[in-house]
């Protein structure tokens, strides 16, 4: 029984500028109410991404754009190089309800030569995890496990377009 593949909720995409890429949105897509974070601000300088942008399409499905800072090691570094496009596809996200479930879905794509690239939390409101499925799919895939107050919290502030 696949684990994996159930309560898809988020595209994500890097782009180079993070502001043109929300107006490129804006203007072709009506995509233009979003919550904007600086990472560097909120993270310092080892943080991986300078912006992240998201918006809620409608109920179910969010886009997330990530401006990152090439010259730190991560996930997002060479991702869009040479691409000619204001975003590049990266990662599909899945929400996971327990830590069973989170716990089973990892173990399934470890069994699937598909290893763990990133993970970690933020603080208890949220565990999350990448995984390496670019083999597989030519993208990554991003668990996220909201627990207590992150359930109703965490994604309050991005805005319904």
């Amino acid at each position: 029984m696949t684990l994996l593949f159930k309560k898809h909720f988020q595209i994500a995409y890097l782009v180079d500028d993070v502001h043109a890429a929300m107006e490129e949105f804006s203007t072709k897509y009506a995509i233009s109410k979003w919550q904007v974070m600086d990472m560097v601000a909120m993270q310092g300088e080892a943080a991986s991404s300078r912006y992240l942008a998201l918006a809620w399409t409608d109920q179910d499905t969010m886009i997330e754009l990530i401006e990152p800072v090439e010259s730190v090691p991560s996930i997002y570094q060479g991702w869009r190089r040479d691409s000619g496009q204001y975003a590049r596809f990266h990662h599909l996200g899945f929400l996971v309800d327990d830590d069973e479930e989170y716990a089973a879905i990892k173990r399934q794509l470890a069994d699937a030569d598909c290893p763990i690239a990133i993970e970690g939390a933020a603080g208890d409101v949220l565990e999350y995890a990448y995984i390496d499925t670019t083999r597989a799919f030519g993208h990554y895939v991003e668990l996220i496990h909201l627990k207590g107050a992150g359930k109703t919290q965490f994604f309050a502030q991005v805005p319904y377009n």
